[in-house]
């Protein structure tokens, strides 16, 4: 699977469709008030579309990071009890079906994963591919320092587990931070709201002051640059306020 990509499902559609059909009349008749704007739908439908993708791809792996923190924790607890490697990620898959079931992300890698190491193929090649795929800097941390530990020898048990501790610190922190964050990311998407209702409260209570921006050319470059930057504020409160995982 590609993590990089998202496949959006008939209900991601029409979301997709009604936030389009309400932002391009929104739009036509609070920054035009002209109806010809409609024609612009496509673009809003595909731009909006654009979105929910990237926000998808943001969910999945978010969803992938957190069971592979997971799975990563019950690895490095059958390696101390005395698992080899290959047994352990074995383990790790009875432990993330009972953890998720079958709605995990992590389970199908695992299942795949240990289906190659029986084909002979080694861990480390197994899990560099994945991490490749994931493209998740937890994920490709953990391949290189695995790989590396792998080749020197030494306290192997050792170094998987003080990684895994440092990764699950680093995690639980990412964790607190998001929890924190999460009012200020509601505030904001409240506050991207006031300026529509503004913009419409002057509309309908003043008509005649609101007039003077509509049917010409000067209206029609002011309120387009009301909008682009109004979408820029947006944009960029939202960039404020993202919290990464390194994607």
């Amino acid at each position: 699977m590609d993590y990089s990509r998202y496949s959006m499902s008939t209900k991601d559609w029409g979301i997709v469709f009604i936030k389009s059909m309400a932002a391009t009349v929104i739009i036509a008749y609070l920054f035009y008030d002209s109806p010809i704007v409609v024609i612009a739908f496509p673009a809003v439908f595909a731009y909006c579309a654009k979105l929910c993708r990237q926000e998808g791809v943001r969910r999945q792996k978010e969803k992938l990071n957190e069971e592979f923190m997971n799975v990563l924790k019950v690895l490095s607890s059958n390696m101390l009890a005395g698992y080899s490697v290959e047994n352990a990620w074995q383990e790790a898959e009875k432990e993330m079906e009972f953890m998720y079931g079958n709605d995990s992300l992590m389970l199908s890698e695992i299942q795949e994963m240990n289906r190659q190491i029986k084909m002979n193929q080694t861990f480390e090649a197994v899990l560099s591919e994945f991490a490749h795929r994931s493209s998740l800097e937890d994920i490709v941390n953990f391949s290189d320092i695995f790989s590396f530990a792998k080749r020197s020898g030494g306290r192997f048990v050792d170094i998987i587990e003080s990684t895994t501790y440092r990764m699950w610190t680093k995690y639980d922190t990412n964790r607190q931070i998001e929890v924190a964050v999460s009012a200020k990311r509601l505030e904001q998407k409240t506050m991207n709201y006031i300026p529509i209702f503004l913009l419409a409260f002057l509309k309908l209570s003043s008509r005649d002051y609101m007039s003077a921006l509509y049917g010409n050319l000067i209206g029609v470059i002011f309120m387009s640059t009301c909008l682009l930057a109004y979408a820029g504020a947006i944009k960029l409160a939202k960039k404020f306020l993202q919290v990464g995982i390194g994607i």
